[in-house]
């Protein structure tokens, strides 16, 4: 089964609402002091963020901060075990508001002393978004490389511009980016080929994302599974002998027919975003539904 989302986690470094801030992993950490969070990437508001990992030798207190913009949203204080120089803290991030956090541990002998050591990592901070749920199709289900496929869903009538993403359950970035121009009665139908070559794109599960209206303001969205297979035996030319090899596939390659052009991750930075964690609130919608 995908994630239902493209794994927005660090090795994403996915740009923020593409202002170029990244989610990344723990960074800055002194020897000694490591900090580890659960859920490591998109944390609701309404969810408890764990803390944890080891401090510096001779720590007694793991002070574990929470901050978005350089204002402190939670903080809560915890003893360092003594045996392996552990700690753990659950943190109430319900303060905070949609965007990039920031959870710091600060390892001290005592709390009026200097720090031991200190160690940060960084996550999306999210609420229940206020956007409607849509049924996402991909037809047909499984698709191999080389084959045309089409993305079909509903947005309200009137809608005057989605975007259709697709991307490998297994890889950090779409192989599809498309913003298309839904029918009056909000019908969004886009057609495309898995062209071999296409950067991002491989045999795997997969899924595809539609958002109705604005993708950094979006009014509906909605998720579909599919599966990609590898391109058959038959259609892949055979080699003639004495034949010049081919040229080298471009550095950027695009999707074909369809003006799709996958750039610099920074320049999806808002799209990403949206498809990490309007994934992650439909699949918490759904597993409450269950």
């Amino acid at each position: 089964m995908p994630s239902a989302r493209f794994r927005l986690s660090a090795a994403a470094a996915v740009a923020v609402l593409g202002a170029g801030l990244f989610l990344a992993g723990p960074a800055s950490a002194a020897p000694g002091t490591t900090i580890t969070l659960d859920p490591s990437d998109v944390v609701m508001s309404d969810e408890v963020l764990n803390a944890s990992g080891t401090c510096a030798p001779g720590s007694l207190t793991a002070v574990v901060t929470v901050s978005q913009n350089g204002t402190e949203v939670a903080r809560e204080s915890v003893d360092v075990a003594k045996v392996d120089l552990s700690y753990s803290a659950d943190l109430d991030v319900s303060k905070g508001t949609f965007g990039a956090a920031n959870a710091t541990v600060t390892c001290f002998r005592y709390d009026e002393s200097a720090p031991l050591g200190t160690a940060s990592a960084q996550f999306l901070l999210a609420s229940d978004l206020l956007f409607d749920e849509i049924d996402v199709t991909v037809n047909p289900s499984t698709v191999a490389i080389g084959s045309k496929f089409t993305v079909t869903a509903a947005c309200a009538p009137g809608t005057t511009t989605a975007t259709v993403m697709a991307g490998v359950g297994d890889n950090d970035n779409p192989f599809l980016d498309e913003t298309v121009t839904p029918a009056a009665d909000g019908t969004v139908s886009f057609t495309g080929t898995l062209e071999p070559g296409t950067e991002n794109l491989e045999p795997g599960d997969a899924g595809a994302l539609v958002v109705c209206g604005d993708i950094d303001n979006p009014d509906a969205l909605g998720f579909g599974e599919f599966t990609i297979t590898a391109a058959p035996a038959s259609a892949i030319p055979a080699a003639v002998p004495g034949a010049a090899p081919a040229a080298a596939p471009a550095a950027r390659p695009e999707l074909a027919a369809t003006g799709s052009d996958n750039g610099p991750l920074a320049g999806l930075g808002g799209a990403l975003l949206l498809l990490g964690v309007g994934a992650h609130v439909l699949r918490r919608r759904a597993d409450l539904k269950a």
